[in-house]
């Protein structure tokens, strides 16, 4: 007889098949990112995807948390890593996803969406849906840089244009994309301060391993003990040569795409035996 899953397994599966830890190194950027989420399942994604000589990072955030956020979350990311492989332009692939989102969702869901798209010829394409400010840390200056756009999240608004802005870049620079759950912290939270909270490490520890970066960020967001929201922070780093890390092989997503299939079958299970107990409790009563 096969395991029943429990609804927590479930989930912890799904949060893992969803959103795996971001690993990656090629010839001008490597990149580190991890999501934590509060509860099982978060509505926070970090991504990575390497296309020809582009490589696109995008940190995607879901108003509220749990399985409602996740699973919008899973289908928004399906569609963003479906129309890099068409090879869309990044304004109409953000415009695309908000026209089709409104009517996958419930009526006060939306989500905050930000891409890096770099093109290893010393610019990044940056365009933002209500999403927080780029951290860009430059090495030739030692100072950090905020870049905003004041854009509507997805999800709010049928017929909105999205427009995108380039920027350059050197070696040694570092970029970070975070969501609020990694700013506004604590009883108080102040995203002000959680700006320059994170800008603070970028500019102490901007030379360490990424996934030490990452590591004080998240444990800054967290050290009073109580983690409020999902927090996701993704690290680039810009270098004329190759990090540390691996490029993400096939074999590793062929396992990730098993998972996620192992996955969908235990929540089909799940969902039946809810649904055979909902059944006998009216013959019960």
């Amino acid at each position: 007889m096969s395991h029943p899953f429990e609804a927590s397994e479930v989930q912890a599966g799904l949060q893992a098949a969803l959103v795996p830890p971001v690993l990656y190194s090629g010839n001008f950027i490597e990149a580190f990112g991890r999501s934590v989420p509060k509860d099982e399942v978060g509505g926070d994604l970090a991504d990575l995807v390497s296309h020809g000589q582009d490589v696109i990072a995008y940190v995607m955030d879901v108003s509220g948390h749990g399985i409602r956020a996740g699973v919008l979350m899973g289908m928004a990311k399906t569609a963003f890593r479906y129309g890099l492989l068409l090879a869309q332009p990044l304004e109409k692939l953000v415009r695309d996803i908000n026209s089709v989102l409104g009517s996958l969702k419930e009526r006060n869901m939306y989500l905050t969406l930000a891409v890096a798209r770099f093109t290893g010829t010393g610019e990044v394409e940056y365009i933002s849906a209500g999403h927080l400010p780029l951290l860009h840390y430059q090495q030739r200056t030692g100072s950090v840089i905020r870049h905003s756009m004041s854009q509507f999240p997805l999800g709010l608004f049928a017929e909105v244009q999205y427009v995108s802005e380039r920027l350059s870049f050197g070696p040694g620079d570092l970029f970070a994309l975070v969501t609020d759950g990694v700013t506004e912290t604590g009883e108080n939270p102040d995203a002000e301060r959680g700006l320059e909270q994170v800008s603070e490490i970028l500019r102490r520890l901007h030379d360490g391993a990424l996934p030490d970066i990452v590591s004080a960020m998240i444990a800054e967001a967290t050290e009073d003990g109580a983690q409020h929201d999902d927090a996701t922070v993704l690290l680039l780093r810009c270098s004329e040569e190759t990090g540390g890390y691996q490029h993400e092989r096939a074999d590793v997503a062929l396992t990730q795409e098993a998972l996620w299939n192992r996955q969908l079958d235990a929540l089909e299970e799940l969902l039946a035996r809810e649904d055979k107990q909902s059944t006998k409790e009216p013959d019960q009563a």
